[in-house]
């Protein structure tokens, strides 16, 4: 593996587990809103079964990641292999539309930021 592919993987290792963090700080504030009474615990628990699902989409990804890279010959194809994983899990186990969005905001950032580099 070259060391623009590592570095990419590493970037985006380190982006997903802070989205990851965003989401659980999410839920911690849902927490709070509701041992407060400002929203329902329907809310709460429908706000909360979303956040979840959120994140295990985002380990999933992780997961390719792993894989992807012993199946990648480039930085290009990589990123191809990981946009196209994420579609097809997020359809497969019904994950919301939100959590693609933040992947390929986080896809997007890291390639303007490696291509910045060259």
């Amino acid at each position: 593996m070259d060391i623009k592919m590592k570095k990419y993987l590493d970037i985006l290792k380190i982006e997903l587990e802070d989205l990851i963090y965003d989401i659980e700080f999410n839920e911690e504030n849902m927490k709070r809103r509701f041992d407060e009474h400002e929203i329902t615990e329907y809310v709460f628990l429908e706000n909360t079964s979303l956040l979840k699902r959120e994140v295990l989409g985002i380990e999933n990804v992780t997961k390719a990641v792993e894989k992807a890279k012993a199946e990648s010959e480039n930085v290009s194809e990589l990123r191809a292999y990981i946009e196209n994983y994420f579609i097809n899990e997020m359809k497969a186990a019904g994950l919301p539309g939100a959590v693609r969005l933040l992947v390929e905001r986080k896809l997007e950032k890291i390639a303007t930021y490696m291509e910045l580099e060259d």
